[in-house]
C-alpha cells in the first residue's frame, strides 16, 4: 500500500532542494557575471592577441579550479586544431597543433557538445591534451554564428570539480575572448594591408614613414638609402607594363633577400624604394650593395627572348650626420641620387661621395 502523504511530502522536499540549487545556481551566477563584464572592457582595451589568451586564463582561474587549462581553435586550411594557449600549475607551454583524430577536443569540434566528466575514466586518459593525471574535465565548445570557433577546456586533480554552471561560464568567457581574438586579427590584417605595398608586398611610404620617424625620436643613428630604378620607363614602353610590373617585383624580391634584423625595405613610390639601416657602419652598407647586386645579377628579367638586367642608382645618408628630420634626410639623400644619375646611373653614391 503507497503512503500518500509520504510520497507527497518526498515530492515537495524534492522540488525544494531542486529550487534551492537553481536559486544558488542564478545566485552563482550572477555574481561571476560581474566578473565578465569586466573581463569583456578589458577585451575592448586591447588587440594583443597574447594579451586576450592570458586575460581569459587569469578570469577563468579566478572562479573555477585550472589546473590544467586550454583553448585551442580547429584550422581548416591545415586541417588540424591549433592550441593557443596551453597553461598546466599556472604555467605556460609553447603553441603546438595536433590532428583531428581520437581526442576530446575533435569530439567537441564534431559533435558541438560539452563533454563533461566528473570522475576519472581511463578510457580517456588516452586522448587528453594537457595533464593526463587530472581528474575532472571540461570540454566546451564555443559556437559563433553557428561555426564551432574554439574549444575551452579546464581540468582538475579534484573529483566533481565543475557544476553546470562553470560550463556556463567557460562558454560566455570563450565567446567573449574569440570575439575580441577575431577582432584582434581583424586589425592586424588591416593594419598589415594599409602598410604593404600591394604589387611587391614590400612596407609601402606610410610604414616608411612610422619606422623612419620612430627612430629619430628615440634619436637611433642610423644609415637612409634611396633606390631607383634606371629603365622603367623603358622597360614599360618597349615591353608592355606587365613587364614592368615583372621588373618591379624582382627589384623588390631583391630587396627582400637583403633584409633581416637591422635592414628594413620599402617601396616608396613608383620605381623609387627605401633601405633603412640600423648602423653608419660603411663596411655594412657595402655588403647591402654587393648582396643586392648579386641577387639581380643572378635573377634578370627573361621576356620575348630577351635577358634583361635589373640596374638602379641610390643615395645615402646618415643620421645625425647628414638631418635630424625625416624630410632633411631625404632631401640630402635624394641629393646624393640625382648625382648617381647624373653621372651615368647604375651607381651609388653617399652624400655627394662616390661609394663605388
Amino acid at each position: 500500500m503507497i503512503n500518500t502523504k509520504l510520497t507527497k511530502k518526498r515530492y515537495f522536499l524534492k522540488r525544494k532542494a531542486d529550487h534551492t540549487l537553481q536559486l544558488e545556481s542564478m545566485s552563482w551566477l550572477a555574481e561571476h557575471y560581474k566578473i565578465i563584464m569586466n573581463f569583456a572592457k578589458e577585451c575592448s582595451k586591447t588587440v594583443n592577441e597574447e594579451a586576450l589568451l592570458k586575460k581569459a586564463y587569469e578570469m577563468v582561474s579566478e572562479v573555477i579550479p585550472t589546473d590544467s587549462f586550454y583553448l585551442a581553435v580547429p584550422n581548416e586550411a591545415e586541417n588540424n586544431i591549433d592550441f593557443l594557449i596551453l597553461m598546466e600549475d599556472g604555467q605556460p607551454l609553447p603553441k603546438f597543433s595536433i590532428e583531428y583524430g581520437e581526442n576530446n577536443t575533435t569530439r567537441v569540434i564534431k559533435s558541438r557538445k560539452i563533454i563533461h566528466h566528473r570522475i576519472q575514466e581511463d578510457d580517456d586518459m588516452k586522448t587528453m591534451v594537457g595533464r593526463v593525471d587530472t581528474i575532472s574535465h571540461l570540454f566546451v565548445p564555443i559556437i559563433i554564428d553557428d561555426h564551432v570557433k574554439a574549444v575551452i577546456s579546464a581540468q582538475s586533480f579534484k573529483e566533481f570539480a565543475y557544476r553546470k554552471e562553470h560550463e556556463e561560464l567557460l562558454q560566455l568567457i570563450g565567446a567573449q575572448v574569440m570575439t575580441s581574438i577575431e577582432t584582434a586579427r581583424l586589425y592586424e590584417e588591416i593594419h598589415t594591408l594599409s602598410n604593404t605595398d600591394e604589387l611587391t608586398g614590400l612596407k609601402n611610404q606610410r610604414a616608411f614613414n612610422s619606422h623612419i620617424t620612430k627612430r629619430i625620436e628615440e634619436n637611433i643613428s642610423f644609415s637612409l638609402i634611396m633606390l631607383d630604378l634606371d629603365n622603367l620607363k623603358g622597360i614599360n614602353d618597349l615591353y608592355g607594363h606587365e613587364n614592368g610590373d615583372l621588373y618591379l617585383k624582382t627589384f623588390a624580391e631583391g630587396i627582400k633577400s637583403i633584409c633581416c634584423m637591422g635592414i628594413e625595405g620599402f617601396r616608396y613610390a613608383g620605381d623609387e624604394f627605401m633601405l633603412i639601416i640600423n648602423t653608419q657602419d660603411p663596411d655594412v652598407t657595402k655588403d647591402v650593395y654587393t648582396r643586392l647586386n648579386k641577387y639581380l645579377s643572378s635573377n634578370p628579367i627573361c621576356t620575348h627572348g630577351n635577358k634583361i638586367g635589373i640596374t638602379y642608382s641610390s643615395g645615402l645618408s646618415i643620421y645625425p650626420d647628414h638631418g635630424s628630420s625625416v624630410e632633411k634626410l631625404k632631401k640630402t639623400a635624394d641629393q646624393a641620387l640625382y648625382s648617381a644619375k647624373q653621372n651615368g646611373k647604375n651607381q651609388n653614391v653617399i652624400f655627394r661621395c662616390e661609394l663605388n
